[in-house]
C-alpha cells in the first residue's frame, strides 16, 4: 500500500463523518415526517461530534501522543447485510432512516478494515482498526435500535 500519514487517515476518516453529517442534514431538509426530521437533525448532531473526536485525536497524534486503544469492538447483529440502497426522501420513515444509518456505518466499517489489511505500517493499522472499531460501535447502536423498532412493530 502507498504510504499514509496518520493525519491523512484522520482527514479521510473526517470527510466521512463530513459527508454522512450533510447526507442527514439534506434528508432532514426534505423530511415532511416531523419526528422522522428531528432524528435526522439528531444524527447529524452525532456525525459533528465524530468530526470533533477526530479533531481531538489529530492533536494527540500530531503532538506525538499514541494511538488510543479501541473500547472494544461491537459485534454487529448483520441486519446491515441485508439492506439495499435506501433512498431518504420527503416521506421516509424511521425504519428507512434507520436502514440507510446501518449501511452507512457498515461501508465506513469495511473500509477501514480493508485500508487496516492493506496497510503496512503498523501505526496506520492501528488507526484504521481503531476507527473500525467505533464504526462497529455506531453500526451495532444502530442494529439494535432497529430491533427494538421491529419488535415494537410486531407487537402492535
Amino acid at each position: 500500500m502507498e504510504e499514509i500519514t496518520l493525519r491523512e487517515i484522520i482527514d479521510y476518516a473526517r470527510i466521512n463523518e463530513e459527508n454522512s453529517r450533510r447526507f442527514y442534514l439534506e434528508a432532514a431538509e426534505k423530511s415532511s415526517v416531523g419526528n422522522v426530521r428531528a432524528y435526522l437533525q439528531h444524527l447529524a448532531k452525532e456525525e459533528q461530534k465524530h468530526i470533533d473526536h477526530l479533531n481531538d485525536l489529530e492533536k494527540k497524534v500530531e503532538k506525538g501522543g499514541k494511538i488510543p486503544k479501541s473500547q472494544g469492538v461491537a459485534k454487529p447483529l448483520g441486519y446491515a447485510d441485508y439492506i439495499g440502497t435506501v433512498r431518504l426522501d420527503e416521506t421516509a420513515s424511521y425504519q428507512d432512516v434507520l436502514q440507510a444509518a446501518m449501511a452507512k456505518e457498515k461501508e465506513a466499517l469495511e473500509s477501514y478494515r480493508k485500508y487496516a489489511a492493506l496497510s503496512d505500517d503498523p501505526k496506520a493499522r492501528k488507526l484504521f482498526l481503531l476507527l473500525a472499531d467505533e464504526e462497529s460501535r455506531h453500526l451495532r447502536g444502530f442494529e439494535e435500535k432497529y430491533d427494538d423498532f421491529m419488535r415494537e412493530i410486531e407487537h402492535n
